[in-house]
């Protein structure tokens, strides 16, 4: 078992805590861990976490979305079914084209299928990736995508380049995330904006499901965030907020059910399924309840 680190507040950097829930890595290892509350500015985190030099080991092979040169039936058909359901990336268009976005960060694309697509829409895209393959795939597709951590590689890039920085379920796994938005402002244009989606920890979906909520996610998730406070670490790192809301994202509630159930993955013949099933309902389950994952934009000041 790996040996954990214990930490401050991401935040606040308060040490004054207390437990919030005891969960299980679910999806991979099995082991135990806690999330605790900041007693000063409530922000919800891993502690102990796994250190980053260590978390790499809990990304096992099919975490990432990978991007492949030749893909199966199977894939092709979930591929064709779940056009008809996505409509996220059309939503992210509007937002862009409405605040003049034509110059586009991703940090944490994956197999980068976002990139192509708003590529596909006429905007100039670029990502950080840090996985090897995939920024070596994303390459391929005649997009321009660094290899690093950003904070490490921000030096490469030039200041004030982007109209818009768009981090899709990345932001919860930064160790460092006021020094992340730092970097992102130094990188967007005046006026620019940065665009998250990821976890509501306050959610009724978190709240209904408890230690199995899917958006935990221990230990990959280092901070469990509310509307309250990544409004807060926004506003701190001298963002604006533009708007916020839920996330349509089905693939947390079914995996709830999962872990709850046979406290694990279901395999792929059943979860498919079971996804788009959801899905079709989404639109009544986000007006009911919400969702469990959050979107919000924010503005460079």
């Amino acid at each position: 078992m790996t040996e954990l680190e214990y930490t401050h507040c991401p935040l606040c950097e308060s040490e004054d805590y207390k437990t919030y829930l005891q969960g299980k890595d679910y999806l991979y290892s099995q082991e135990d861990f806690t999330v605790v509350r900041c007693e000063q500015c409530k922000l919800l985190y891993t502690n102990p976490r796994v250190s980053v030099e260590e978390i790499t080991r809990y990304y096992f092979s099919d975490y990432l979305p990978r991007a492949k040169k030749k893909r199966s039936i199977g894939n092709r058909i979930r591929s064709r079914i779940g056009q008809y359901f996505v409509d996220s990336r059309h939503e992210l268009v509007k937002l862009l084209n409405s605040n003049n976005g034509k110059n586009v960060l991703e940090i944490g694309p994956g197999a980068g299928d976002l990139l192509i697509f708003l590529k596909e829409q006429g905007f100039q895209v670029c990502g950080v990736e840090l996985d090897t393959n995939n920024a070596h795939r994303i390459r391929e597709r005649g997009i321009s995508c660094y290899l690093g951590d950003l904070d490490c590689i921000v030096n490469e890039i030039a200041p004030q380049t982007f109209d818009a920085v768009v981090l899709c379920h990345v932001f919860e796994h930064l160790y460092h995330p006021k020094q992340t938005l730092k970097t992102i402002y130094s990188l967007l244009n005046e006026g620019g904006i940065v665009y998250i989606t990821l976890p509501n920890i306050e959610s009724k979906e978190a709240k209904l499901f408890g230690k199995y909520w899917r958006g935990l996610d221990l230990p990959r998730h280092t901070v469990h965030y509310s509307a309250h406070t990544i409004k807060k670490i926004l506003l701190n790192s001298s963002f604006s907020i533009v708007q916020s809301g839920n996330h349509n994202f089905p693939s947390s509630f079914v995996e709830s059910i999962a872990f709850c159930t046979v406290k694990g993955k279901w395999p792929p013949l059943l979860y498919y399924p079971l996804y788009y099933l959801w899905k079709i309902f989404s639109p009544l389950h986000c007006r009911l309840m919400g969702t469990g994952v959050l979107r919000i934009v924010a503005r460079k000041v």
